[in-house]
């Protein structure tokens, strides 16, 4: 079976295409194939302020550890970037300006700084620079058990 295009319109920018409305939306109750293509909505035009793209995460399962990796409470990650991520927290509780997210599927644990908050929504970003304290593997196995609790 071959499949035959019938319209095709492609903005040149100003909202010119080759193509009018009426005759695309002519072809699309006719049944033939009918579509437009966009140019594509830079960051700049969408509002959009991040440094990087953001992928959902399925909200993967993260823990807040202070400076001195001591557990503050358990977060969602609801997506995450190569500059941050955005988390909600389980509990209501102030956080330092600096910490550190262990995340429970990979067992990573990176240094970030809130950028914003809004309620239990965090944002936070990446410190690439600073390196969290280092976990001990009893540490680390605790804090990816589902129940743990870590010595002082």
């Amino acid at each position: 079976m071959t499949d035959i295009l019938h319209g095709f319109a492609q903005d040149r920018g100003g909202g010119r295409a080759d193509l009018g409305h009426g005759e695309i939306s002519a072809l699309a109750r006719q049944g033939r194939v009918a579509y437009r293509v966009l140019p594509a909505v830079s960051a700049a035009r969408s509002g959009e302020r991040r440094a990087s793209r953001r992928r959902r995460s399925r909200l993967r399962s993260a823990k807040l550890l202070d400076s001195n990796n001591r557990f503050l409470c358990e977060c969602l990650v609801h997506d995450y970037s190569t500059a941050g991520l955005r988390l909600t927290l389980m509990k209501n509780i102030g956080l330092p300006s600096r910490c550190v997210v262990f995340d429970d599927e990979t067992g990573d644990a990176k240094a970030v700084a809130v950028v914003w908050r809004r309620g239990s929504l965090v944002g936070m970003r990446y410190r690439w620079n600073d390196r969290p304290a280092q976990l001990s593997s009893v540490a680390r196995a605790a804090l990816r058990g589902r129940y743990y609790a870590m010595a002082d």
